[in-house]
């Protein structure tokens, strides 16, 4: 190994090696550089957000009864012809607080001309469940979004699934990925309605 020079690491040297590795583990979650933390909800007017519309046809009301423990999708789909996926709503065994076994009621509304929902259950939700907005086919931006965004695409980059706020006067715009293309995917904190949209 000719031109590389090692030597014994002396007590000075692990002992910087070691405080930076503390100091690394004691950080906590990283922010970002501005100081906001990206996976904490950003509350805006609801006057201010701009709600993705759909062209498509409006997926119909849907009512599920099914056992608490059990893992459960439930698929909204646009109306005929195409049938394309609206939404799915996603619950793992821990999603609801009752007791395995005991039945859970769950009631899915799309809400008229955009992509939204209001999620009602029969008991309150726990943890892990989830909501994938699905909008390749019939995403239309409203015509504020270009004026704010200059294109569909920047505005389509600015999309969140946003939660109303009690009261109706605020939506929170949840922290939010996209686990394909025009798929837009939040956790379900508690029953609600819920909504794509962005604010500039």
């Amino acid at each position: 190994m000719t031109g590389i020079s090692r030597r014994r690491w002396g007590t000075a040297s692990w002992l910087r090696v070691g405080l930076v590795v503390l100091a690394g583990a004691c950080g906590g979650r990283a922010r970002a550089k501005n100081g906001v933390d990206p996976s904490a909800a950003r509350v805006v007017p609801l006057a201010s957000a701009i709600v993705l519309e759909t062209a498509g046809p409006p997926p119909s009301d849907t009512t599920v009864t099914f056992t608490a423990g059990e893992p459960r999708v439930i698929v909204l789909r646009h109306g005929p012809p195409e049938n394309v996926v609206f939404a799915e709503l996603v619950f793992p065994p821990s999603a609801f607080r009752a007791d395995s076994g005991r039945p859970v009621r769950v009631e899915v509304r799309p809400r008229p001309g955009v992509y939204g929902l209001d999620l009602m259950t029969s008991v309150p939700l726990g943890e892990g469940a989830s909501v994938v907005f699905k909008y390749a086919r019939y995403f239309s931006a409203p015509a504020r979004a270009r004026a704010a965004y200059g294109s569909d695409v920047l505005y389509e980059r600015a999309l969140a699934v946003g939660q109303y706020r009690p009261g109706g006067a605020e939506v929170a715009l949840l922290p939010s990925t996209r686990p394909v293309a025009d798929n837009l995917q939040a956790a379900l904190p508690a029953a609600g309605t819920y909504v794509v949209a962005a604010a500039p």
